[in-house]
């Protein structure tokens, strides 16, 4: 039987000997990154939960659901970087065939992954929309119906990624016999579903926003602290070319790393956005009469200007009936308003697993 810690699945190229314990030289940028967004990403989550239960005292589902998707972000990240201790990173000629199993069962793991982090992380923004804008019949429509379509997707993405490979083993073993289903379309399905309901999320508030009684330089500011998930869109639109420009291509070990590496920010950072609407809160209770104090005040706007334009018409109203008593006209108030992963194909003629399925590798 071949010694599968000394032989790699594809020949190297010439001029290049093979050796399993190279170093790898994405294994530095990967740590780095995901040390970087990780830790930052905590922070704010702390601040929420710290917000939401001790300084306001008012814990909900969405502060939950944010401890979850942090969970499940910490989880993906790890994950992802003990990957790197098996190769991934390195060019497939430069890993053994046994460190390749080895890195792409971890790999298959951030793919299951995926789509729970990313429902818990879009549901806790939502579910926070509800409670800012909880007055708003149509936003809260909207929102009901965003949860749904979201739940659907992402239950049958997950169950999509788990059973696509006959048996499970073979998603990350090409040796092992069975079938996968040939999911030519699933990259393209996922990558653009991911893209609209991000873009849907961060416009869903502005409508709201901008309808707020207040100079446009305020409504402007007020829109920039959910506007942060422009970053996630960015994150996630990049994750998705990546994606397909490489769906193909038979160095997975090495391209799997650009994929993954915008998958865990489009993670990171949209915890990151999701938690930002705690800070006004936060920064007005540890430094009064700061930022956080002015943005409080102005997310509290539209109550309040809703209550004095109802008080402001009553008393027009009835001086405006009081002034038609002596013959005078009074001008009343103006209103206004997963990537497919090629199966049955082969890393290549030189390939030690000409025979066998390769599945694909990338979130």
């Amino acid at each position: 039987m071949a010694d599968f810690n000394n032989i790699p699945p594809v020949a190297p190229p010439p001029g290049i000997t093979f050796d399993p314990n190279g170093p790898n030289p994405s294994q530095t940028a990967i740590i780095v990154m995901q040390s970087v967004t990780v830790g930052v990403m905590t922070i704010v989550v702390m601040i929420r939960i710290y917000t939401h239960a001790v300084i306001k005292k008012s814990m909900g589902l969405d502060d939950y659901l944010a401890i979850l998707s942090w969970a499940l972000a910490v989880t993906f990240s790890t994950v992802m970087g003990v990957s790197t201790i098996y190769g991934f990173g390195k060019h497939i000629y430069e890993v053994s065939i046994a460190e390749m199993l080895k890195a792409f069962k971890l790999i298959t793991v951030t793919e299951i992954l995926y789509s729970p982090v990313m429902l818990a992380i879009k549901s806790c923004l939502l579910v926070g929309f509800l409670r800012l804008f909880k007055a708003n019949r149509t936003i809260k429509w909207l929102i009901w119906i965003s949860l749904g379509l979201l739940s659907i997707f992402y239950t049958v993405t997950f169950l999509s990624v788990i059973f696509y490979c006959h048996p499970v083993q073979k998603s990350w073993d090409p040796l092992v016999p069975g079938h996968c289903i040939n999911y030519s379309g699933f990259p393209w399905a996922t990558g653009i579903f991911n893209i609209i309901s991000d873009f849907c999320i961060l416009f869903l508030p502005m409508q709201p926003v901008f309808k707020l009684s207040m100079k446009l330089g305020r409504r402007i500011r007020v829109a920039s602290i959910f506007g942060l998930g422009l970053f996630t869109c960015v994150a996630s639109i990049m994750r998705f070319v990546e994606t397909i420009q490489n769906v193909n291509n038979p160095d997975q070990t090495y391209i799997g790393v650009r994929i993954l590496y915008w998958a865990v920010l489009e993670i990171n950072i949209g915890i990151i956005c999701a938690c930002a609407t705690s800070f006004p809160a936060f920064f007005d209770a540890s430094v009064p009469g700061s930022l956080g104090s002015f943005v409080t005040k102005l997310l509290t706007t539209r109550t309040r200007s809703s209550s004095a334009s109802q008080t402001e018409l009553t008393g027009q109203e009835k001086k405006n009936s009081q002034e038609a008593g002596t013959g005078r006209t009074m001008k009343g108030p103006n209103f206004y308003s997963r990537p497919s992963r090629p199966s049955d194909s082969s890393l290549g003629e030189e390939s030690q697993f000409h025979d066998a399925d390769v599945p694909y590798h990338g979130v």
